[in-house]
C-alpha cells in the first residue's frame, strides 16, 4: 500500500496536469484573440497612415511622420480610446482589470506604430533615421572644409583623435585651451569637428558637456571609450559635428536622445517599445532640472544593431514628439 505522501504527490501531479492543460487551452484561445486584434489594429494603422500622408502632401510615410508637426495629433485622434477591461471583469478579479488594460493599451500602440511604419513597405536603416531626425540641414561654412578637429590636448583625447582619424581620413588636429572652446570652434565654422568627453567611469554622464552640445546645436557622430594611462578608469569621448551624420565604422550603432515624460512611469513604456522593436536599452540617465524647470527628463542610449528602425522611430515621433536626438553614431573600440 502506498503511503500517504505518495498518494498526496500523485493527486497533486494529476491536478497540476489538468490545470496545465486548461491553461494551455486558454493560452491558445488568447493567442487567437490577439491575432484577430492585431489584424484590426493594422487596418486602423493604414487609415492613420493615409491621413498623415494626405496632410503631409507626398513622400514616404516615415518622412511624413518625422516632419509633419500634426502627425502626432492625427495619430492621437485616430488610435481610439484605451481599452477598459473593468467593464467585462467580475468583481473577484476587478483589481487585475486596470493592469490588463494598461498592458493591452501599450501593446496596441506598438502594433499601430509598426503598422504605420510598414504601410509603404519600406525597409529602413539608420541612414533613413538620420534624414528623419534632421529638421534642416545646417550649412557647413567654407572655412571648415579642411577637416580640422578641435580638442584639448591630452593623452586620452589624443588617443581618441587617433581612433576617430581611422574612419575620418584627412583630419588635422587643432588644439584648444579647453573643450568649450573646441565646441565653439565648430559652431563658428572654424573647425569641422570637436572632440569632448561625454561620460566617464567615475562620474557617469558628464551633463555639463552635454548641455554645451545642446547649446551649440551640435550632434555626436562617433564615440570611443578610452582607458586611462593607469588602467583604473575610462572616459568616453565623442566626435561632434554640426549635422547628424552616419560615419561608417566598425563598432556598435547607437542612438542617443533626451526625453521628458509627463510621468516617470512612462519610462517603462520606452523599455517595452525598445524590446518590441529589437532595440537594446544600453543606459538610462536621470537628468538634472534644466533651465526651463522640467523634471522627469532622461538621457537614453539605445543600441540599434538589427533593430526595426522604422517602427521604433515611428513610435518615438508619434508617442513622444518632443524627444530630442543627441546623435546617431557608432561606438568604436580604441586600439
Amino acid at each position: 500500500m502506498k503511503n500517504d505522501t505518495s498518494v498526496q504527490n500523485g493527486i497533486f501531479e494529476n491536478a497540476d496536469a489538468v490545470i496545465s492543460k486548461n491553461l494551455e487551452d486558454v493560452f491558445r484561445a488568447e493567442a487567437s484573440v490577439c491575432e484577430r486584434k492585431f489584424a484590426h489594429l493594422y487596418e486602423r494603422a493604414k487609415m492613420i497612415a493615409g491621413a498623415i500622408k494626405e496632410s503631409y502632401g507626398s513622400g514616404d510615410i516615415m518622412d511624413a511622420v518625422s516632419h509633419l508637426y500634426a502627425a502626432s495629433e492625427i495619430y492621437a485622434e485616430g488610435k481610439g480610446n484605451a481599452p477598459d477591461f473593468s467593464r467585462y471583469f467580475g468583481n473577484v478579479n476587478m483589481e487585475s482589470a486596470e493592469c490588463l488594460s494598461d498592458c493591452s493599451d501599450i501593446l496596441g500602440r506598438l502594433c499601430l506604430c509598426k503598422g504605420i511604419a510598414s504601410c509603404d513597405g519600406g525597409d529602413y536603416d539608420e541612414n533613413d533615421a538620420v534624414r528623419w531626425i534632421t529638421e534642416n540641414e545646417r550649412e557647413i561654412p567654407s572655412g571648415a572644409k579642411d577637416k580640422k578637429v578641435s580638442f584639448l590636448r591630452g593623452n586620452q583625447s589624443g588617443r581618441a583623435f587617433e581612433a576617430f582619424a581611422r574612419f575620418v581620413p584627412g583630419v588635422l588636429a587643432e588644439y584648444e585651451e579647453d573643450f568649450k572652446s573646441a565646441l565653439e570652434a565648430v559652431a563658428a565654422g572654424e573647425s569641422t569637428y570637436a572632440i569632448i568627453p561625454v561620460e566617464n567611469s567615475i562620474d557617469g554622464r558628464l551633463n555639463s558637456f552635454h548641455r554645451l552640445i545642446e547649446k551649440y546645436a551640435l550632434s555626436i557622430v562617433l564615440c570611443a571609450d578610452v582607458i586611462s594611462d593607469d588602467g583604473e578608469s575610462s572616459t568616453k569621448f565623442a566626435l561632434v559635428y554640426k549635422n547628424f551624420e552616419i560615419i561608417e565604422a566598425f563598432g556598435t550603432r547607437i542612438f542617443e536622445c533626451r526625453i521628458t515624460f509627463s510621468e516617470p512611469s512612462e519610462l517603462y513604456n520606452i523599455i517595452l517599445a525598445a524590446n518590441y522593436f529589437g532595440v537594446r536599452v544600453c543606459k538610462i540617465y536621470s537628468l538634472p532640472l534644466s533651465g526651463g524647470g522640467r523634471d522627469n527628463s532622461f538621457g537614453i542610449i539605445f543600441g540599434t544593431d538589427g533593430a526595426q528602425i522604422g517602427g521604433f522611430f515611428c513610435y518615438l515621433f508619434l508617442e513622444y514628439p518632443q524627444f530630442s536626438p543627441v546623435g546617431l553614431y557608432t561606438e568604436i573600440g580604441v586600439e
